[in-house]
């Protein structure tokens, strides 16, 4: 199934700037075991800003595909945003499914975590500066590393470097998935999907291994209550690969978008994590894109994905231009508090004192005032 995500891949490697290339390429940073025997030779780029101090907070980009493709060499989104701004990059590899199934994605993801922040000094980093972004499968991923921060059962060893932190300060998932036994459960029509998420062929039931004739994710979620084996440590595996089982609320912010006409994976997957987040007291901002599917999501988002990079590294705040209500989405009931910021600066911040961290100064000209209404208007129809 490496077609998975294949659209998301395009869209988003369309949307980066080609001339980006690696300060440093193909890093061999690991070697990993294939379920099959044999090894996996684990690879990153690594991009650095020409200008500003030596040393930068770093994001690292995780490729889609669906766990079963795709590739670290392609450049992620706002790349050349990004190092303008001062944020230095890592792209990363994995193994996929097909080489070995979960947990490996993520001990491979969070090995490289800890990799780059052994090998700070070497590559100008900042290790207290580390953040991720990812698309699909690697919005998975993104979201995971995000919230299992201090997980022993999925650290792994990949790559060695125990003795170095795993965790991450800011999380980016572009419409990843995140329950995967209720995958076709969260689809509606429309969009519909056109992918059978229980077929023995899909791929979640490739990412867990249960993809012979009569398995697949349907089959396990059949199957929950089953105490014969394999069914219990099946529903385990498959729990331990939902970022919201390990949400607790020292996690840190997380920015998710998604788009609501997705045929690949429903909305609702990203609506159940931005819920579980709230819940947690973590702050969260949920970008539902109206019309978008599988990404395409234009340069509005991923500005304000920079935006909460920038917030998160460089000390400012950590907020979204436009989310004027601090409900975590930029919608039509963003309009009112909207209004009053630009009328009544001090009585927005009596109305709405917890959202000092977002920002109505939509054209980021540092002036909060009527030149920034056309720019809200196109956000909100943007989003």
């Amino acid at each position: 199934m490496r077609w998975y995500c294949a659209i998301a891949s395009g869209v988003l490697a369309a949307s980066a700037t080609a001339q980006v290339t690696p300060t440093f390429n193909d890093v061999v940073w690991a070697t990993a075991p294939r379920d099959a025997g044999g090894v996996v030779t684990l690879r990153m780029d690594i991009y650095t800003p020409v200008a500003g101090p030596p040393v930068r907070p770093l994001v690292i980009w995780i490729h889609g595909g669906g766990w079963s493709g795709g590739t670290h060499d392609t450049p992620p989104p706002a790349a050349s945003a990004m190092l303008a701004r001062g944020i230095a990059l890592a792209s990363i590899q994995y193994r996929l499914s097909g080489e070995a199934i979960f947990p490996a994605q993520i001990h491979d993801v969070k090995g490289a975590v800890r990799y780059l922040r052994a090998n700070a000094a070497t590559y100008g980093i900042d290790p207290n500066r580390i953040g991720c972004w990812g698309s699909s499968a690697g919005g998975h991923l993104s979201a995971l590393l995000g919230t299992s921060g201090s997980v022993a059962v999925i650290e792994g060893n990949t790559g060695g470097n125990l003795g170095f932190s795993s965790r991450v300060i800011a999380t980016v998932d572009y419409f990843g998935p995140t329950d995967i036994l209720n995958m076709n459960p969260d689809v509606t029509d429309p969009p519909g999907s056109t992918i059978d998420h229980d077929a023995p062929n899909s791929p979640e039931s490739n990412l867990v291994g249960w993809n012979d004739p009569g398995q697949g994710i349907g089959d396990i979620r059949n199957n929950l209550g089953n105490p014969n084996p394999p069914y219990p440590t099946l529903v385990t595996l498959c729990n331990q690969v939902n970022p919201i089982t390990w949400v607790t609320p020292d996690d840190p912010p997380f920015f998710i978008a998604h788009g609501t006409a997705d045929t690949l994976v429903p909305l609702n997957q990203s609506t159940r994590l931005a819920t579980a987040l709230a819940d947690a007291g973590v702050y969260r901002t949920y970008r539902q894109i109206v019309g978008a599917g599988h990404g395409g999501f234009g340069a509005a988002t991923e500005n304000a994905v920079v935006d909460f990079f920038v917030g998160r590294f460089f000390g400012g705040a950590i907020g979204v231009d436009g989310d004027l209500n601090c409900d975590g989405v930029v919608d039509v009931l963003d309009i009112n508090p909207f209004i009053l910021a630009l009328a009544d600066a001090a009585g927005y911040a009596a109305a709405f004192p917890d959202c000092s961290r977002n920002s109505a100064d939509i054209n980021d000209d540092g002036q909060v005032n009527v030149l920034d209404i056309n720019a809200f208007i196109t956000l909100v129809a943007g989003s």
